[in-house]
């Protein structure tokens, strides 16, 4: 018995929401006295070193169809994996790929799966994992008992911490499940370099008060000097001022940020559905009575394209 972590990497090192999920995993093993295994995937195995002391193992999977990363392939070859000595929990980071991947693992494996989670515990002989209902305005808790469980967590949901296991199996094992029905000609990262919207510890999202496209820049210049990235409400991506990605919300992106600083977002239940979860809200309105408001633990009554660069010369000024 164990828990698994899929390690999924960005280019050459592993994804830092990937290490929060390793500590968490590992914290969470110790209290049920199980080992904390990372399992990572074709192409990603030469990137393995990386994570000694994360865990007691890491299995590196390796065969001739996994570099592609489709979802069919890749949940095959877990489950073929997980057969010698099945797992009893199996964890993911969130991810495009891993919203695929996850729920066909758990479709072939016969396990429950859970989305979109923000908690993981050991209680009472079982795991004990929590996600957000509702909106955003309860949580859910949800006892595993002895069956297995396919999971993916939001990032930024648990801390980080030096991984701690003194001695890291490296196991490598061989899978060859069928072929991808779907050939990838080519993956081209998208340009700008800034913090995937995702992960980033810092998130500036602005809406409909921001007025016009040309005014999202000042997102843009307040989350360079925060090392934040940028995020729009619908009403933004509706008007075609910004791209899909970078929306926040029940129909875009789901974010836990640190801090969030939302700019002339009214708060529409659309909305906070994708940022509930974050720990610091800071919202910039010109309503008192803007729902957002409720959600916001730092309010500012003001035209947000006079407050956001206040803000971004006051930040900069301070280094």
């Amino acid at each position: 018995m164990a828990i698994w972590t899929v390690c999924e990497a960005r280019g050459s090192a592993f994804r830092a929401t990937t290490y929060e999920l390793l500590s968490r995993a590992r914290q969470v093993a110790a209290a049920a006295g199980i080992d904390s295994v990372a399992v990572v995937m074709g192409a990603d195995t030469a990137l393995a070193d990386q994570l000694n002391g994360q865990a007691q193992q890491v299995l590196c999977l390796q065969g001739s169809h996994l570099v592609g990363g489709d979802a069919g392939v890749w949940s095959a070859a877990l489950a073929s994996a997980c057969k010698p000595a099945p797992p009893r929990l199996v964890l993911f980071a969130d991810s495009d790929r891993s919203r695929e991947v996850a729920p066909a693992l758990a479709a072939r494996l016969g396990y429950a799966a859970l989305a979109n989670g923000t908690g993981l515990d050991w209680d009472a002989d079982q795991f004990v994992l929590t996600r957000p209902v509702y909106g955003g305005k309860a949580y859910a808790s949800y006892g595993t008992g002895d069956a297995g469980c396919v999971a993916v967590f939001r990032p930024n949901s648990f801390s980080t911490e030096p991984g701690d296991v003194a001695t890291t199996q490296v196991r490598t094992v061989a899978v060859d499940p069928a072929p991808s029905r779907v050939r990838v000609e080519a993956l081209q990262p998208r340009a700008g370099g800034q913090v995937p919207l995702g992960e980033a510890q810092v998130v500036v999202c602005g809406g409909r008060g921001m007025k016009a496209a040309e005014n999202l820049a000042l997102l843009g210049e307040l989350a360079k000097v925060l090392d934040g990235a940028v995020g729009v409400s619908r009403a933004v991506v509706d008007a075609g001022w910004a791209e899909h990605s970078a929306q926040v919300g029940k129909s875009g992106k789901t974010v836990s940020p640190g801090l969030y600083i939302v700019a002339g977002v009214s708060g529409a239940v659309h909305h906070t559905m994708g940022m509930d979860t974050a720990k610091v809200v800071v919202a910039i309105n010109t309503d008192p009575n803007a729902p957002i408001f409720r959600y916001a633990d730092y309010g500012v009554v003001g035209n947000a394209l006079e407050v956001l660069p206040a803000l971004t010369a006051a930040l900069a000024a301070q280094g």
